[in-house]
């Protein structure tokens, strides 16, 4: 028995046949073509939406738009690949009518856009909320990192550059010691090295000179901006700790719906931590969907007790998962005098529900949330701040000799720390209690004298303190020392009252044990299914475009799930 055949390639068609017999009613093009349709493209901004009456056409941005659609949510993100899809794929010609712009057109359409490809996935959303989709009863925030288009080895911080400089000036060093040997010797004949060796050697030497030169550069910018890093590529993008290792990266924010699993909104952030990051993405999905009050809920990450008070005030319901086992939490703010109506205890409005509680009075929104509210009266001392005057101030040489001597010393005007083995330490983070936390992973990491048992040492210093004894601990609190350098004025204070809301707080913790199944699964998808684990443009406005296109299919691909492509269609048209 044969095999079944397929048509001869050089059999000519009496009757052509359409593109459209090419794509089912039940192919997911429909729906691209449908949805952008249905946008107003001048209204959400879209560069050219109107034609140019002189000139050269250019491409419409409808056709641009569903192109990109197309690709990323087929795992298909680069400017070129869409091209060569623009001449081999049949879905594609049908979807923006055989068209087919080189890949600057394309690439540019994604850069001018950038804003705008928000604005589209927040439209589809409308959409699927018209069809109600989403539940709307809590939203689950939680970030996770993509690679930005910068390696770690055009990322730097204080500390990576203090060590690089070290070692070029050493390579330096021997590289002049070299020259200077040759010099020296009378005869070609003595010589060790050739000329083409020489030649070669001093190449060398002015590419390490360079080097350094653009290395000073990036050190004396970062003491000056007072910024902890520096990304060469894409400067926006920050390194961060992910779950294999550290990459540098951008922190995407997401929104998750309780019930169908959308996501309702997301924010692209450099922060390597989610702390404090709740209210702003929280409002602008309220917004978004024009509900008067929102239920979230978020992972210990987010605990951050004036992020959340400003959340409660503006009607945004934080569960927060509390960590060491904590049940609630108290909350501060201001305590405002105010006539509370019940009219006003029953709104819903921020606005009323801030006067509410600063007033001392339970809304009715948190009858169930907050345990107990009260103002309580309490006392601080106001006056000047501490006064340090320098007597004797220090030589770099003297400060390094007296860490020789078992001490951290710690140089103020540099916020610098020298340990007793010579390296030098910079400050890695600011403490709640007002202390500066000073490290030097790479420092520890060659040190042959290890004053820690753990990997790297790290030293809390106070906001006068300038030396700390050396003591074989894994982390260590710096005590003050006095010295002969600075003198401390102490000035009088005024001892004054004051009155303040303290509120018990209590997140319901049926709603935060269904967190995890909630935010990994868009993210999961996003990066596994679309590929959209790193990002191909730079800058946090252009990777807010792309993470759009992503989060646009991701959802795309939900709607078509839940209710089918026949279904969407109709509530478009």
């Amino acid at each position: 028995m044969g095999y079944i055949q397929g048509s001869i390639r050089e059999q000519i068609v009496m009757f052509p046949e359409s593109i459209d017999e090419y794509i089912s009613e039940e192919n997911a093009v429909r729906v691209f073509e449908a949805f952008v349709e249905t946008l107003d493209m001048e209204a959400l901004g879209f560069v050219r939406s109107k034609p140019a009456i002189e000139g050269r056409p250019g491409y419409n941005p409808r056709d641009m738009l569903k192109l990109y659609i197309y690709g990323y949510f087929n795992k298909i993100r680069s400017s070129r690949n869409l091209e060569k899809e623009t001449k081999r794929n049949v879905e594609v010609m049908w979807l923006i009518k055989k068209l087919t712009p080189d890949f600057r057109s394309i690439s540019d359409f994604r850069k001018d856009n950038r804003l705008q490809l928000k604005e589209a996935f927040k439209e589809f959303n409308k959409l699927c909320n018209e069809l109600e989709l989403f539940s709307k009863e809590y939203e689950s925030i939680d970030g996770s990192k993509f690679k930005a288009s910068n390696s770690k080895d055009r990322n730097f911080t204080l500390n990576k550059l203090d060590d690089r400089l070290k070692r070029l000036e050493k390579n330096i060093e021997e590289y002049m010691s070299i020259i200077e040997k040759v010099d020296e010797e009378e005869s070609e004949k003595e010589r060790e090295f050739t000329k083409e060796e020489i030649k070669e050697i001093e190449e060398k030497l002015e590419k390490l000179k360079k080097r350094k030169t653009e290395y000073e550069g990036y050190r004396e910018e970062l003491e000056t901006t007072g910024e902890s890093q520096k990304s060469v590529t894409d400067p926006e993008s920050r390194l961060m700790k992910m779950h294999e290792g550290y990459g540098v990266c951008f922190n995407v924010q997401t929104a998750v719906d309780a019930e169908s699993h959308l996501i309702s909104g997301f924010e692209v952030t450099n922060k390597g931590t989610d702390y404090g990051q709740i209210e702003e993405l929280s409002e602008e999905i309220r917004k978004d969907f024009g509900m008067k009050t929102i239920e979230i809920v978020a992972d210990k990450g987010y605990e951050d007790s004036e992020d959340m008070m400003n959340c409660i005030e503006k009607g945004i319901i934080p569960n927060v998962i509390l960590g060491s086992d904590k049940k609630e939490i108290k909350l501060e703010t201001e305590y405002e005098e105010c006539e509370i109506s019940e009219e006003m205890k029953s709104s819903t409005k921020p606005e009323d529900i801030k006067k509410c509680i600063r007033a001392g009075e339970k809304p009715g929104i948190y009858e169930r949330k907050i345990v107990e509210i009260k103002v309580v009266e309490k006392s601080k001392y106001e006056g000047k701040k501490e006064e340090v005057e320098v007597i004797e101030k220090r030589t770099e040489e003297e400060m390094k000799l007296r860490a020789e001597e078992g001490n951290f010393v710690r140089d103020i005007e540099k916020n610098i720390v020298y340990c007793p083995e010579g390296e030098m330490l910079r400050q890695k983070s600011k403490k709640k209690n007002g202390q500066t936390r000073y490290c030097n992973k790479e420092g520890c990491r060659r040190c042959k004298n290890k004053c820690t048992k753990s990997k790297f040492k790290e030293v809390d210093f106070g906001k006068n303190q300038i030396e700390a004894k050396c003591k074989t601990v894994k982390r260590m609190k710096a005590t003050e020392v006095a010295t002969e350098e600075q003198k401390v004025k102490k000035a009088k204070k005024k001892k004054i009252k004051y009155k303040q809301i303290e509120i018990i707080f209590r997140p319901d913790p049926k709603k935060m044990e269904n967190r995890k199944n909630l935010s990994e699964h868009p993210f999961g998808t996003v990066k596994r299914v679309l590929d959209g684990g790193y990002f191909l443009v730079r800058g946090k406005e252009k990777v807010t475009g792309e993470i759009a296109l992503l989060f646009l299919s991701y959802n795309m691909k939900r709607a078509i799930n839940m209710v089918g492509i026949k279904k969407l269609i109709e509530q478009m048209v």
